[in-house]
């Protein structure tokens, strides 16, 4: 019986690397992962150095109570590329008002100095350098194909959420989920077994 109630485990670990290593990359952090106290601003400078196929863009956002969506401006070398509605996404484990706020753009951006705004002063600053913009890629680069500029306005807000600044790269969501899923199921066997006595 010891081995039955072990399988829950054993099955949990090797599932795992599918999970964590299924997010899409970060290829864009425009403050450089940084993970200290944020001021606020509502605007953000930024430069790509080199053309950027992006599936999901992110803002690291102040949400105030029963927020959901954030509305964002990007210009690119001073005239306006894209606008488009964001929704909240993973947040800070421990100050739950600090989330992220996620479109799934699957565009490529290319290379030039950018400026996002929103219209509050409650996205991350790193003191000293700009707001939070992080983009990401898909590790299989399976894009769809490019949407026109004037299409961007009209594209539904991303589905799947992503985690806030951490050093971990995965989803830490999908594994939290993953670990409760084996946990309840342990319970159940072990019931069952307590049952049987």
């Amino acid at each position: 019986m010891k081995k039955f109630i072990f399988l829950p485990f054993v099955l949990f670990f090797f599932s795992l690397p599918h999970f964590v290593y299924a997010a899409d990359t970060l290829v864009f952090d425009s403050t450089d992962k940084y993970l200290g106290a944020c001021q606020l601003t509502n605007k953000s400078e930024w430069e790509l150095v080199k053309d950027v196929q992006v599936t999901t863009f992110q803002v690291w956002y102040n949400w105030n109570q029963g927020e959901t969506t954030l509305p964002v401006k990007v210009y690119k070398d001073g005239q306006p590329f894209a606008e488009f509605t964001a929704t909240r996404g993973n947040c800070d484990p421990y100050q739950q008002q600090w989330c992220n706020a996620d479109f799934s753009l699957n565009k490529l951006l290319p290379k030039g100095k950018y400026t996002t705004e929103i219209e509050n002063s409650r996205q991350c600053l790193k003191p000293g350098g700009t707001g939070a913009i992080r983009l990401y890629e898909n590790d299989e680069k399976t894009i769809k194909e490019e949407p026109s500029v004037k299409e961007i306005a009209t594209l539904k807000p991303v589905q799947e959420t992503y985690a806030p600044i951490t050093s971990c790269s995965c989803k830490q969501t999908t594994t939290i989920i993953v670990a409760a899923a084996a946990s309840a199921f342990t319970s159940f066997l072990v019931s069952l077994f307590l049952k049987k006595k």
